[in-house]
């Protein structure tokens, strides 16, 4: 199996893409460690990976646990690139997460805008294991905070461009949507439906 030829979608609910074909990831220990060793594109200890999703067990039986794992990743075609190196494992696969940050630092802005589809791992939330939950939500946080940021530059943008108004609408209606909290965002959607005529909707 060529990693060149599977896809993550990781943003929202994730799902794997492989021979033209998009499937749902469900969550589960092989889907977990997938998606871990995908978004930290690294080599990554295998102490660190049993110890994170096997918190409850002592190291032996979690490394066993983590042994039986690899070997049933045998039967899922975006998984089998996994390699391993002495007490290492790593997966170097395309994500839609590495698309956003290599598209946010070369300021490709609508890309980026793009990718970001919603929340990290919708539906990964693991209430057995402290460690892989704030892993997860420090991810979580990191990129929805580099997205935010983003959207108010673009924002900000458009509240100088004629005929932008549309978008500001729609990106600042992406910002509350997410955090309906947020007072930003919610100055800049009302500026945006203000300024569009839409002052009483």
């Amino acid at each position: 199996m060529d990693a060149r030829d599977v896809h993550l979608n990781l943003f929202g609910s994730p799902t794997a893409q492989h021979a033209g074909r998009t499937h749902a990831l469900p969550f589960e220990r092989r889907t977990q460690l997938v998606v871990l060793l995908a978004l930290r594109r690294q080599w990554v200890p295998r102490a660190e990976v049993a110890a994170m999703l096997w918190p409850e067990q002592e190291s032996r039986l979690a490394f066993a646990n983590l042994r039986k794992t690899l070997f049933r990743m045998t039967s899922l075609p975006w998984a089998v690139a996994i390699e391993t190196q002495g007490a290492a494992l790593r997966l170097e696969v395309a994500t839609d997460v590495a698309q956003f940050e290599s598209a946010l630092r070369e300021q490709r802005s609508d890309e980026a805008l793009a990718a970001y589809r919603g929340e990290l791992l919708a539906g990964f939330d693991d209430g057995a294991s402290e460690a892989w939950t704030r892993w997860v939500a420090f991810e979580r946080e990191r990129l929805r905070a580099a997205w935010r940021g983003l959207v108010l530059a673009q924002l900000a943008q458009a509240a100088d461009a004629a005929g932008a108004m549309a978008q500001a609408i729609e990106l600042s209606a992406r910002l509350l949507e997410a955090d309906p909290l947020d007072e930003a965002a919610l100055h800049h959607h009302m500026t945006a439906l203000a300024r569009d005529g839409q002052a009483g909707t």
